[in-house]
């Protein structure tokens, strides 16, 4: 069963996201809506996929939050979703190396193609 961290200051958009992969089955779903807080519960859950919003509130936004994952050696498929496309947030994926941006709103089929669920 794959683990799915979602991070999102949105409650809609979580709850959006998080129905749609739960009704696919096969994966335990976690939220979180800040970076420090995904920070926190990426230690005990080690999720195999991250959908994270850019912007987010506190001092980790969604690019901080891939990038201190990866740091820690955390192997895990990244999605990175936003409702504001800017020059500072292509520049900071780029450093990332190819992480897929999605933008709000977006086709949860488009998501699952990334994220490889059904």
């Amino acid at each position: 069963m794959r683990r799915i961290l979602v991070v999102d200051d949105e409650p809609d958009t979580l709850a959006t996201i998080v129905s749609w992969l739960e009704a696919r089955g096969a994966c335990e779903v976690r939220t979180a809506q800040t970076g420090e807080a995904a920070m926190e519960l990426s230690r005990s859950f080690q999720p195999d996929v991250l959908i994270t919003d850019y912007l987010l509130p506190g001092e980790v936004s969604g690019v901080d939050l891939i990038a201190r994952l990866r740091q820690r050696g955390t192997k895990v498929r990244c999605v990175l979703v936003t409702g504001v496309l800017q020059m500072a947030l292509l520049e900071a994926v780029r450093r990332l190396h190819g992480i897929p941006i999605l933008i709000k709103p977006f086709d949860l089929h488009r998501l699952g193609d990334l994220i490889g669920s059904n």
